[in-house]
């Protein structure tokens, strides 16, 4: 039986009509097994944003801090706590673009949560510094390969015009991943005991091995089955995704257009990453490469893992308050992710978004700055910073807020969307396995330097980000709008190889 017969039989079993009047079905507007499998990817965004949502606010529990620091290190070991887990997440991945073309998108997520869990059972049972390390290490691996192989996956099943929406879904579950870890510890920061730190990660592994089980129910990347001359199950996956019969004009002209697409990449020979820097992809590559990193400058990397010590240092003095407070960050950032998604991505672009969130976060910044500046106490005796004033602190949190939640709205979305749908399926895996590599390598940076900026300048750290958000703002002016063309249509876009 043909591709076409069986799933033409397939159709007629959930009521559909036979093979001869496919051309007068009409695609359902809401095309439900597109969105279930990107919801389900997108819960690898949970996973890897409650990471960040816990990691800040155990590291300001006192249990933890007694557990594994002293006065004369906690600085120099919290920063590198951070930095070697951003730096193997850089090295995931960089690595992810050759395992999600060897052993597929799917395989690939599944792989990197099971490398995940791995690194959180290490933090459960840490005893020392040493085997906690190691988890963060395995962990972060783990988390690079995820965070390059999910957004591709999303991009590779999803239409044109609702492209943009579904790649941000990771976006959004990462921010309520984030949300659950801040609520998470600020429930168990009440708990006098190890369990303060433990329970926080023991729910965290819980939900990574769920969700590698459940990733096996999904199917593959219907690009990458086609790459690998799998066509009939390739036919059969777009079929599946579009809800319409074998040969529906939609699946037909989607399935000749990558066939197409895929058989010129192939006459140009194999794939190597210096395609990435040869002729019309060099431009793809930058593009690309500036939005990862200029995402890594904007000040957000700062604000998610240091949310709770800035809160801290503006006044809210309580470990528990801090981490709440740090909390409605998230929920804020939530709010505006989903609004973006739902109504301003696919519609407005993506340039717009650049434009508005570099201008806000700019703003923001450069008032934090300069409240810092001018109103913060320092405590020799006790070699702490605060601010006194509650009307300086109220006005430093509400922009603190503004800050965050401009970021969700526009580079938090748009980020991710902009590297992986500008490539060619060529060299899609290892361009954004390149770009994203670039943005966790430049976190570590951000993540390492930021401790030490503010301990030896307050404001000057808020001056720095507000200068670079200017100057993203500046260079956003001339990236090409990509909003509504198909994967395929990128050619005419960027011009032919």
């Amino acid at each position: 039986m043909s591709i076409n017969q069986k799933v033409d039989q397939e159709f007629k079993n959930y009521g559909g009509v036979d093979h001869d009047s496919a051309y007068t079905i009409e695609p359902p507007k809401f095309r439900k097994a597109v969105y279930v499998s990107s919801m389900v990817a997108a819960v690898g965004g949970f996973v890897c944003g409650y990471d960040t949502g816990a990691i800040s606010g155990i590291l300001a529990m006192p249990t933890f801090k007694n557990n594994f620091f002293n006065e004369d290190n906690i600085v120099y070991l919290q920063g590198l706590l951070l930095s070697l887990y951003l730096m193997t997440g850089a090295l995931g991945s960089f690595s992810s673009g050759y395992f999600c073309d060897r052993f597929s998108r799917k395989y690939c997520i599944m792989g990197a949560s099971a490398v995940f869990s791995v690194g959180i059972l290490l933090q459960i049972i840490g005893v020392n510094f040493g085997i906690l390390l190691a988890g963060r290490l395995i962990g972060g691996f783990g988390s690079g390969v995820m965070t390059n192989a999910i957004p591709l996956y999303h991009s590779e099943i999803a239409p044109a015009d609702i492209r943009g929406r579904l790649i941000s879904f990771f976006t959004l579950m990462s921010i309520f991943g984030q949300i659950a870890g801040y609520f998470t510890t600020f429930g168990t920061s009440y708990v006098d005991s190890n369990w303060s730190w433990r329970a926080p990660w023991l729910l965290h592994i819980i939900v990574s091995v769920l969700f590698g089980l459940t990733m096996s129910s999904l199917p593959f990347s219907p690009r990458w089955l086609i790459d690998k001359g799998r066509y009939d199950e390739a036919k059969q996956v777009l079929v599946e995704l579009h809800q319409v019969p074998g040969n529906h004009p939609l699946v037909e002209e989607e399935y000749e257009n990558i066939v197409t697409e895929i058989e010129f990449e192939r006459s140009l020979g194999d794939r190597t990453f210096i395609e990435l820097f040869q002729g019309n992809n060099l431009k793809r590559t930058l593009l690309a490469s500036f939005i990862s990193v200029s995402t890594s400058f904007t000040g957000s990397i700062a604000i998610w893992y240091y949310a709770p010590q800035i809160f801290q240092s503006a006044g809210l003095d309580d470990t528990s308050t801090s981490i709440a407070a740090t909390g409605g960050t998230g929920i804020l950032s939530f709010i505006t992710a989903f609004i973006s998604l739902q109504y301003f991505i696919d519609r407005v672009g993506r340039r717009p978004l650049f434009l508005t969130g570099a201008f806000l976060m700019g703003t923001s910044m450069f008032v934090v700055g300069a409240l810092f500046h001018v109103y913060t106490i320092v405590d020799v005796d006790k070699s702490t910073v605060t601010i006194t004033n509650h009307y300086v602190r109220n006005t430093i949190i509400a922009f603190l807020y503004i800050f965050v939640a401009a970021f969700q709205f526009s580079w938090g979305t748009a980020s991710y969307v902009y590297p992986v749908e500008i490539f060619n399926m060529r060299t899609r895996a290892k361009g954004v396995s390149f770009t994203v590599g670039l943005h966790w390598a430049f976190s570590i940076m951000i993540t390492y330097c930021v401790p030490l900026f503010i301990a030896h300048t307050v404001s000057g750290v808020y001056f720095f980000f507000g200068s670079c958000c200017c100057a993203f703002f500046i260079a956003c002016w001339f990236i090409p709008e990509t909003k509504g063309k198909t994967l395929e249509e990128m050619e005419k876009l960027f011009g032919a190889q």
